[in-house]
This record gives structure tokens, sequence and C-alpha cells, in this order.
């Protein structure tokens, strides 16, 4: 099962970095509703990205359609309380920053096995997760 981290999906509606994009953008064209899952911190982050675009005015309000189509997509996943005890273990076991710790759980509990970031440098696995850098 895959998962994109929210760099991702903010590189592919990216006109800034035009390689990132062009790759996140395959990427994403790649995954399949069947073996990706949205899970609800990354749709959280995302939308949130998206809103402060509209509001500083770099992007038009439909660019908020994007976190329509994900989750027409890709099945949303939403955590149980038990990720914050996973999360923290993996925060103080792996020494990974305490939100990719709650990410790492939230997609350890999902089943995910691979999980597409840019964010998560040095850790190729963490809690049975594969971190894959699309990028590099």
């Amino acid at each position: 099962m895959n998962a994109v981290d929210t760099n991702i999906l903010v590189y592919a509606l990216s006109a800034d970095e035009v390689t990132k994009s062009a790759a996140a953008g395959k990427l994403l064209e790649s995954l399949s509703s069947r073996d990706t899952v949205l899970l609800w911190q990354v749709a959280c982050e995302f939308g949130a990205v998206l809103a402060k675009l509209v509001a500083r005015g770099t992007a038009d309000a439909r660019v908020l359609d994007a976190m329509q189509g994900l989750r027409a997509r890709f099945p949303l996943i939403l955590p149980s309380p038990d990720i914050l005890d996973s999360g923290l273990r993996i925060h103080r076991e792996q020494q990974v920053s305490y939100w990719d710790a709650m990410l790492l759980a939230a997609c350890a509990e999902a089943g995910v096995d691979r999980l597409y970031s840019e964010d998560i440098p040095g850790q190729p696995t963490v809690a049975g997760v594969a971190v894959v850098n699309p990028f590099g």
C-alpha cells in the first residue's frame, strides 16, 4: 500500500519547482486508487497549504479543487487515537521529527508500506514503512 506526503502534493501543483513538479505529477498519475491511500494528516496539511496560497493571492481559489480530486481518487484513512502513542514511540526511538513520526505511525496503522516523501532523510525504513524520495 502507498501513501504520499504533503510535500509531493504541493510540488505537483507548484510552478516554482519545475523539475520536482513534473516528477510529482508523474508519480501521482502512476499511483492506483487500489493500492494508494490519502492519510488524514496529509489531507489536512495539504488543505491548509492550499488555503494559505489562496489567501496570499499566489493561487486562484480553484486550486482548492485539488483536494476534491484527491478525495475522489484515493480513499481517505482516518487515524485512531493509538497513533499518538505509536507516533511518540517512533519519534523517541527513530529520532525523526514529531510530525513525521505521527505520519509514519498513521502509515503503519493503515497498512502502508511505502511513503513517498522528501522530508524524512536518512531513514530508508521506519516502523515497517519504506520512505521513498521520488526526487533522488
